[in-house]
């Protein structure tokens, strides 16, 4: 797949342009079946399957005051469009300034001119413009004008509930995993860098990985069993969420520590994914080194005991 900033053009003249639109924030059962959708046109008619996506999310640039955790970051984001087989997928900065672009502005600049779409394939929810001024119907007309079809998609539901990134992203801030995994249509992940700790594991026998989890919601503090992809090789380990209350010097923020089990080797620098399985406990003060590490050991052979039960 082909990744493009400022929302580059499609250079293409021959073959049609199949388009479709939105911040795309975890890419969720919604999403995936937008996105296949579009990938399934492009190849139906030998054409180019494209997906317009913005960065940062319009939330921190509109309201930059008001914090919102992303359910994944724009890199994570763009991994997932790829795997859904896009063949092109173009980031938009979006801007103080490009936030103030009028409805047909956005049209006729970012996408009549950019991607010369055939067809558009939006959700029915979908707007865009200033003040989220433009809409279906605009859409239609639009259509009409610059002669590309356009095909709406109703939301995707589950049970009486339309899948979105905000009730996803409450599920996971509630530590509804299960829901959050059924409703994204995978296991609730994040992907971060290993970065250099303190070094609390090794002193403890327990060996951690800190890992940047940037803007990504993380589930409740606590204890989670994991499977941590690295350089596409998979393992198990435990994973804790918190600020390490047993040590004077606490984390100042949240952090996130994986031991990963049967793992050898420098990790500093790696980009990991960390899928959350199961919660184990909640995070907890305890009085010494000594409990704590005791508490650590119950910790893994109860995640190990999840890990033949289930025979993950």
């Amino acid at each position: 797949m082909k990744v493009a900033f400022a929302a580059g053009k499609i250079k293409s003249k021959t073959k049609k342009r199949i388009l479709t639109l939105g911040i795309f924030d975890g890419v969720h059962k919604g999403h995936i079946r937008l996105i296949k959708d579009v990938v399934m046109r492009a190849r139906n008619c030998k054409g180019i399957s494209v997906a317009l996506t913005f960065y940062p999310h319009p939330y921190h640039i509109l309201k930059p005051k008001k914090y919102l955790p992303l359910l994944i970051s724009l890199e994570h984001r763009v991994d997932l469009i790829r795997s859904l087989g896009v063949d092109v997928c173009l980031v938009q900065e979006f801007t103080d300034k490009f936030s103030n672009t009028s409805a047909v502005e956005f049209v006729e600049n970012s996408v009549i001119k950019k991607v010369r779409p055939d067809e558009i394939i939006v959700g029915s929810d979908f707007s865009f413009g200033k003040k989220r001024e433009g809409n279906i119907d605009l859409l239609k007309t639009l259509a009409e004008k610059y002669n590309f079809k356009l095909k709406v998609i109703e939301p995707v539901k589950i049970g009486h509930k339309v899948v979105s990134s905000t009730l996803i992203r409450k599920f996971i801030q509630d530590g509804n995993l299960k829901q959050a995994a059924l409703f994204l249509s995978r296991k609730v992940s994040v992907v971060g860098k290993v970065i250099e700790g303190k070094k609390r594991g090794r002193i403890l026998g327990f060996p951690t990985a800190n890992i940047d989890c940037g803007p990504e919601v993380v589930p409740p503090r606590g204890v989670y069993l994991v499977k941590v992809i690295i350089k596409r090789k998979k393992y198990f380990g435990i994973a804790n969420i918190g600020f390490c209350p047993s040590f004077k010097n606490s984390c100042p923020r949240v952090s996130t520590e994986v031991h990963v089990f049967n793992f050898k080797g420098n990790m500093y620098g790696a980009i990991v994914e960390i899928e959350f399985l199961k919660k184990i406990r909640d995070e907890k003060r305890f009085s010494s080194q000594e409990a704590l590490a005791s508490q650590i050991r119950k910790d893994e052979k109860k995640a190990k005991g999840i890990i033949k039960y289930l025979q993950l």
